[in-house]
C-alpha cells in the first residue's frame, strides 16, 4: 500500500532536514525533484537526460554518455538514503528508496512486526575449539593474500588505455576523531570525487574502490599500483563551528612526492561549492603539470 501524498511530503521534509542531507544542496534538490515528479504521476519522465538538465543545470547539448553526473549523484543519493534509514530514520513510517537501474523513487510504508510478537533473541555464536580457530585464521590469511595479489595484478577496475591522467581520491582524514567529523570528511571525499568525474578531464577511480584498496595497503606506491593510478589525492578536514577547512595535496604515484598543496574554506551548509572549488583547482593543477611534461 502506498502512503498518501501528504505523508510522503512530510517524510521528504524529514529527509531534507536530516544532517545527512542538510550539507548537500545538490542531493537535496535531486531527492525533492524525483519525489515531486513521482507524486505528480510523472515518474516515467525521470530519465537521465531530464534530470541532468532540470536538476544539474546542464544545457541542451548535455550527453549522458559523456557526462556521468546523474549516475554518480544517484549512487550517492542511494547511499545516503540507506544511511538515513539505518540510523535516525529506522523508525520512520514512510520509506523512500531509489532502486538501481532507474531514477523513479520507490515509496512505501515501513514494514512493522505484528503487535505482541517479540523479535527473536540474538544467539551468541558457539565458541570454537582452538584447533578449529587456527585453521580458520590460516584459511583467512590465504584468502587475504590471494585478494591482495588480485588487487595488485588483475583488478577489474584497472584503467583502459587513455591519455588522461588517472586519479584516485583517497579517504579524507579528519583532525577530530568524533563520528560527525568522520562523516563530514567522507561526504567531502565523495563530493570531490563526483566533481572530478563531472569535469571530465581526468580518469577518476570510484571512491568505494579507492577506500577499499587504501585501507588494505600502507605504502602509497602499493595503493597507486593496485588502483593503476598516476596521482593520489589526500586531504585533511578541519571544522571550526560552521566553517570547514580542507588542506588537499596531490602525490605523484611513481615518485611518492607531493607536487601540489592547497587550502580551501567553506561552510557546512554549502559543501557543494567547497567540493567544486577543490576539484576545479586540482584539475587545473594537473593540467598545468601535464602541459609542462612533468
Amino acid at each position: 500500500m502506498s502512503p498518501a501524498p501528504d505523508r510522503v511530503r512530510h517524510q521528504l521534509e524529514r529527509l531534507l532536514a536530516s544532517p545527512i542531507f542538510v550539507g548537500s544542496a545538490r542531493l537535496r534538490r535531486f531527492l525533492e525533484f524525483v519525489v515531486e515528479k513521482s507524486l505528480a504521476g510523472e515518474g516515467d519522465r525521470l530519465k537521465e537526460y531530464v534530470i541532468g538538465v532540470e536538476v544539474f543545470d546542464r544545457d541542451a547539448q548535455y550527453d549522458p554518455r559523456v557526462d556521468s553526473i546523474v549516475r554518480v549523484e544517484a549512487a550517492r543519493l542511494r547511499a545516503k538514503l540507506s544511511e538515513y534509514y539505518q540510523g535516525e530514520g529506522r523508525d520512520d513510517a514512510v520509506v523512500l528508496t531509489l532502486p538501481k537501474g532507474g531514477y523513479a523513487p520507490l515509496i512505501r510504508l515501513a514494514e512493522r512486526a505484528p503487535a505482541g510478537v517479540a523479535a527473536a533473541p540474538e544467539v551468541a555464536p558457539p565458541v570454537r575449539a582452538p584447533a578449529r580457530t587456527k585453521r580458520v585464521v590460516a584459511a583467512a590469511a590465504v584468502v587475504l593474500a590471494a585478494v591482495a595479489a588480485w588487487l595488485a595484478v588483475d583488478a577489474p577496475w584497472r584503467a583502459i588505455a587513455t591519455d588522461k591522467p588517472r586519479v584516485a581520491v583517497l579517504p579524507f582524514e579528519s583532525y577530530s576523531g568524533d563520528e560527525a567529523a568522520r562523516t563530514l570528511a567522507e561526504r567531502i571525499t565523495d563530493g570531490v570525487t563526483a566533481e572530478l568525474v563531472r569535469i571530465g578531464v581526468l580518469d577518476v577511480v570510484a571512491s568505494t574502490t579507492a577506500e577499499r584498496v587504501s585501507t588494505a595497503s600502507a605504502r602509497l606506491r602499493d595503493v597507486a599500483a593496485a588502483l593503476d593510478a598516476d596521482v593520489l589525492i589526500e586531504a585533511n578536514v578541519k571544522t571550526q563551528g560552521d566553517r570547514v577547512l580542507v588542506e588537499a595535496r596531490a602525490i605523484s604515484a611513481s615518485r611518492e612526492q607531493k607536487f601540489w598543496v592547497d587550502s580551501f574554506a567553506g561552510t557546512v551548509g554549502d559543501l557543494d561549492t567547497l567540493e567544486h572549488d577543490v576539484a576545479t583547482r586540482l584539475t587545473e593543477a594537473l593540467e598545468e603539470r601535464r602541459r609542462g611534461g612533468q
